[in-house]
């Protein structure tokens, strides 16, 4: 199970890539994330495998 409630990730100099985030991914779950370029897809991936750490919220 993957839980995160209202993540945010902000880079330096206040650019927001995630903004308040809600994911549930319960076991067995397969999700992908579709939008444009610069919606936050790779940053929302790398907060799930912890390369990067998200900024706010509870994960």
């Amino acid at each position: 199970m993957l839980k995160f409630e209202h993540v945010t990730k902000t880079y330096k100099g206040g650019k927001k890539a995630v903004k308040d985030l809600n994911l549930d991914i319960q076991k067995g779950e397969f999700i992908c994330f579709i939008g444009p370029s610069g919606c936050g897809k790779t940053t929302t991936m790398k907060m799930i495998n912890r390369l990067i750490e998200p900024s706010e919220g509870k994960f």
